[in-house]
């Protein structure tokens, strides 16, 4: 079996040569081409030819759920590196940005290093924005922002240290502490 990349339109064989199957079609000059991108594997035994498509890149859109890091704040917004959407693991290294509303004080609600859950409301300019508004969404996994230690949900706002005592400030989602919402998604 011989493999080769192709493009759309690129002449594959001949249809006197091979029998073309997935990702084919049979141009009027006799000749199969690429009808995606991907591999063009030729099967030399049975005679046949197949353009396999590559996988698509995952891209968030309106109403998905996505998982990531914090990894930037200010008093009213915050950057989130995408990990996965829609419990699928994204390679393509997409931010969201999440803006807080009147009075909200985003750097009380997360902080730097944060694992999120949160949902798309729109894309707007090239921007991912996400909203936190559900108890599903907000923070399911954090640690201690003065010692780095593991740190106990005391309340639906409010995280504790088991090392050091220090309380802290978050916007947790309902299943804060669970992994299991994290360990699915590989």
């Amino acid at each position: 079996m011989r493999v080769r990349f192709a493009l759309p339109g690129d002449r594959i064989a001949t249809i006197e040569e091979f029998e073309g199957r997935e990702g084919i079609y049979q141009h009027g000059d006799g000749m199969l081409r690429a009808s995606r991108i991907g591999k063009v594997t030729y099967d030399m035994k049975q005679r046949y030819v197949r353009v396999n498509g590559l996988k698509s890149m995952l891209i968030p859109k309106k109403d998905d759920h996505v998982i990531g890091f914090i990894h930037m704040l200010t008093s009213n917004s915050t950057n989130i590196r995408i990990v996965y959407i829609n419990d699928l693991k994204s390679d393509a290294r997409f931010d969201a940005i999440y803006i807080g509303k009147g009075k909200v004080k985003v750097h009380n609600m997360f902080r730097v290093g944060d694992m999120v859950r949160a949902k798309v409301v729109s894309i707007l300019n090239g921007y991912i924005h996400v909203t936190f508004k559900d108890g599903n969404f907000g923070v399911i996994y954090t640690r201690c922002n003065q010692c780095g230690g593991e740190v106990v949900k005391l309340n639906a706002e409010e995280v504790k240290c088991v090392e050091c005592n220090a309380v802290s400030s978050r916007k947790l989602a309902d299943d804060y502490g669970n992994l299991n919402a994290i360990w699915r998604c590989n």
